[in-house]
């Protein structure tokens, strides 16, 4: 059981039995949204790779979160599933506007659950690849509902081919896979990483030269753009495969790239140690030994971060439930950047994990902040986090079990148990509105 529990008047001590949670630098709304550090309905990003005769393969990368479709239950008889129908395509423009070519895909997906919840954690990814001239080009994205005919906002993205470089590829960021040395995972979320997840970067080039790698990382500030420099001129052991291309393919849950013999160049992977890296922007400029120089620029995200962690003042609130009122109302004051700031210590003294940016514990904290803000919610108190039982909740988690008893003479009430706790909570409402208030614990 993981608990945050406290003193009986649950403010004075943090007593914490946590095995999960979670880390972040939590920014004001607009910050979140210019950062793009959380997850979107649809991600899309464009790669290109040298081929002969002077050609490029482009490959064009989606991943759809299931909640941007509409499901509806199964029609075949005894089903308690839920299914949807939708259409992806991806067509290519040149530089005046004009299509050069395009794919289409039809969408038919299942699940068990059609609730916002549930979807929001499920995606379809899949690939479209076409040969293009160099050249500059708009690749653009559409994705349309079937059910509710609803279309998704248009995305395009710039692609500008050019040749006689010594980069043959653009840089492809991936997931190290340990039983392979030559096959990686695609992210495929719009060119950045997974929050707190070392990578590598993938790229192709015009050599058969081994040379040293060296690297510089810069995270971008986002309340005035300046770069602040993480990591300076540093050596890395990179991996490099002579006479080697990049192919990317479908698997049943993402996208691979695998370096495969039979080219005239070189692929090298980068590692990066990404682990440690906050939420945010960055940039890398990567040195080879023979004066050639990729630079790219990525972001890092969370896909699953809690809700209530996206605005800074919804965070600080049920912190009330595991601070002094000195402490509370500390935190609570100054400008945003110091709240923020305090918010980030506060939570950086429980990281169990320190050397790494997630900070489990209050991932947690906030994953059930979510639950409770939904669940235990009541027109008297739209933010169920702040409700008796979304503070039980918060600090104990679900319970072991939960009675309701119903009584036409009495108020209702609701018992819940807590077996390895040995505690017991009591919730009545006696305006039978949905306002439950804690009456006993034990």
């Amino acid at each position: 059981m993981e608990t945050f529990c406290t003193t009986s008047n649950m403010r004075k001590h943090l007593c914490i039995l946590l095995l999960f949670a979670v880390p972040l630098f939590v920014w004001a709304q607009e910050e979140i949204q210019r950062e793009r550090t959380t997850g979107e309905p649809v991600f899309f990003e464009t790669h290109f790779i040298a081929a002969e005769e002077d050609s490029f393969v482009v490959e064009t990368l989606y991943r759809l979160r299931q909640d941007a479709f509409v499901f509806v239950r199964s029609l075949d008889a005894g089903s308690n599933r839920f299914t949807c129908k939708g259409e992806v395509v991806v067509e290519i423009l040149d530089s005046t506007g004009s299509s050069v070519t395009r794919n289409i895909r039809e969408l038919f997906l299942e699940s068990d659950d059609n609730s916002q919840t549930y979807l929001r954690t499920r995606f379809v990814q899949g690939k479209f690849s076409f040969r293009l001239k160099p050249g500059k080009y708009t690749a653009l994205l559409r994705v349309e509902d079937k059910e509710s005919k609803r279309q998704l906002p248009d995305i395009h993205r710039p692609l500008h081919i050019q040749t006689q470089k010594k980069i043959l590829s653009t840089v492809l960021p991936v997931q190290f896979k340990t039983d392979s040395t030559n096959t990686f995972v695609c992210f495929n979320i719009g060119g950045d990483i997974f929050f707190s997840q070392d990578f590598a970067l993938l790229f192709l080039v015009n050599s058969h030269a081994t040379p040293n790698v060296r690297y510089t990382l810069k995270r971008v500030n986002p309340f005035d753009d300046e770069k602040e420099t993480i990591v300076k001129d540093t050596a890395v052991i990179s991996a490099f495969f002579p006479s080697s291309t990049v192919a990317m393919n479908e698997t049943g849950d993402g996208i691979s790239a695998s370096v495969i013999q039979g080219g005239e160049n070189t692929v090298f992977s980068v590692p990066v140690h990404g682990k440690n890296l906050k939420q945010g922007r960055y940039e890398i400029e990567i040195l080879l030994s023979d004066s050639q120089k990729v630079t790219t620029a990525f972001g890092t995200r969370w896909l699953d971060m809690p809700y209530s962690l996206m605005d800074l003042d919804i965070a600080t609130l049920p912190l009330q439930f595991i601070m002094t009122k000195d402490d509370y109302s500390d935190l609570r004051s100054g400008s945003r950047e110091t709240r923020i700031h305090k918010f980030e210590e506060f939570w950086k003294k429980k990281d169990p994990t320190k050397e790494t940016a997630y900070n489990e514990m209050m991932a947690e904290f906030y994953r059930r902040a979510d639950y409770a803000m939904v669940t235990y919610r009541s027109l008297k108190e739209p933010n169920g986090s702040l409700t008796d039982r979304g503070k039980i909740f918060i600090l104990y988690g679900k319970p072991t079990s939960t009675e309701r008893i119903l009584n036409p003479d009495g108020a209702p009430k609701e018992i819940w148990k807590y077996s390895s706790l040995n505690k017991t909570f009591i919730f009545e409402d006696p305006s039978k509105q949905g306002n439950y208030k804690l009456t006993e614990s034990k």
